[in-house]
């Protein structure tokens, strides 16, 4: 093997490497995208759950407000 020919394998296997982890990269990038997507999911149901526990928390809250009410109004 001569010169030119050591050179040129030099260059197929550093391409051959540089195009490994260029694969590798798109892979971790798209399994990292996944997980965001996955955690944007969880992060608005959450919210969801959030809202709806308020909400139902607020009407508990007017309920035994109104109760409460009731019974002082019944005391008088």
């Amino acid at each position: 093997m001569d010169e030119r020919e050591r050179v040129n394998r030099a260059i197929a296997d550093y391409l051959e490497g540089v195009r490994r982890r260029l694969n590798e990269g798109k892979s971790e990038i798209e399994r990292q995208r996944a997980a965001v997507d996955e955690t944007k999911e969880h992060m608005a149901g959450m919210s969801r759950w959030i809202e709806q526990t308020n909400q139902q928390l607020g009407e508990e809250r007017a309920r035994r407000n109104a109760v409460d009410h009731t019974d002082a109004d019944d005391k008088r």
